[in-house]
């Protein structure tokens, strides 16, 4: 058995398992962190979404683990409080050499970067939140444009520019699962623009159909994407990355990804042969996810002498969201409420004020 450990609140791993995992589905058990049960038994552990996980319930899933680790006939995929998360993740990557670039918190000094940088949440997965800045004072006015928009100071982070495109202007972004000890390519999205999604920035020309299969099945990055891995400490989740001067540059890895069909009816298939493209792709990677699953699927459901103390469970259930913002974040959001749209429209000097005194306050 499996049990996928996720916050209530999301449902990507319900509908992977009710669509593209429905072969596999009765494999795995999902489990809320909001809600563990009170006996636990043997089997694979997957820790999912960590970054997303408030103090409390940190503290509750990493008494979890150790007490799971104890155990006889328990695989644990992902470890709390050693898998990096997407500062520490960058920071240590950086370190390491694996990237060539920085990435810093927004309250604190930016004085060491290379411009031109972007800004993103350390926490969510909704990819860059600003343009390319190329002076300090942009990034100031930025921040104060997110702070007024709701975003907390403490969970941005700024970020060099790291620039992978190649000599036709095109960039690529690609994307691999880590689970347990296999490596599964999921996609290769290709565009002429430096922020890359799937949705509306993703050619899908023949040409780069055909060079996305060859992607996912001859996994060319595999050895390094290990490494990074291992440096993450993640044993489940996708990394998406990009190459540069033919090696491995990470943008993220994401601890609850999505894995399968999204939400919705499904789109209609493409006409002709890129329809047939997309086919075989997709049924070539969910076979190799299917495959993996199965390979770290442990059969052992005997029962576990684990118990958590009652007041850390009522911790965790007291602090369950991850984005506590801060007390001047909210005083702040609240006086310009009605001046909002006005700032929106007219307000750059303003932001900019207003994003030199969040970090001098929250520095």
């Amino acid at each position: 058995m499996i049990h996928f450990l996720a916050p209530a609140a999301e449902r990507l791993f319900h509908n992977y398992l009710d669509v593209r995992g429905r072969s596999i589905a009765d494999r795995f058990e999902i489990v809320a962190y909001e809600n563990l049960p009170s006996q636990f038994r043997g089997g694979t552990y997957v820790f999912s979404a960590l970054e997303q996980l408030s103090p409390a319930m940190e503290r509750l899933v990493e008494t979890l683990y150790a007490k799971l680790a104890a155990c006889e006939g328990v695989r644990i995929l992902n470890r709390p409080g050693r898998t990096l998360r997407r500062y520490d993740l960058l920071a240590a990557l950086a370190r390491s050499g694996h990237n060539d670039f920085k990435a810093v918190r927004a309250n604190e000094a930016l004085s060491d970067l290379r411009y031109p940088v972007f800004i993103r949440g350390e926490r969510t997965h909704d990819g860059a939140l600003t343009p390319l800045l190329d002076t300090r004072d942009e990034v100031d006015s930025w921040i104060g444009r997110l702070v007024v928009l709701g975003r907390s100071l403490r969970e941005l982070l700024v970020i060099e520019f790291c620039e992978t495109a190649d000599e036709h202007g095109s960039y690529r972004k690609y994307g691999a699962f880590i689970i347990g000890d296999r490596i599964v390519p999921r996609g290769l999205d290709i565009g002429p623009r430096w922020m890359l999604k799937r949705q509306g920035t993703t050619e899908f020309a023949r040409e780069h159909l055909r060079e996305e299969l060859q992607f996912v099945r001859t996994n060319p990055h595999e050895q390094e994407l290990r490494e990074i891995f291992t440096i993450a400490g993640v044993d489940y989740g996708r990394i998406d990355y990009s190459i540069k001067d033919g090696r491995v540059r990470t943008w993220e890895i994401n601890l609850h990804p999505t894995i399968g069909h999204g939400f919705g009816p499904p789109k209609s298939p493409a006409p002709g042969e890129v329809g047939e493209l997309q086919a075989e792709l997709r049924e070539y990677v969910h076979a190799g996810l299917r495959e993996a699953w199965v390979a770290v699927d442990l059969e052992d459901e005997r029962p576990l002498n684990v118990t958590l103390d009652p007041a850390l469970v009522r911790a965790a259930a007291a602090q369950r969201s991850p984005m506590v913002r801060a007390p001047l974040v909210a005083a702040l959001r609240r006086a310009l409420r009605p001046v909002k749209p006005l700032l929106l429209r007219h307000g750059t000097r303003v932001f900019r004020a207003v994003g030199g005194i969040m970090r001098r306050f929250e520095g």
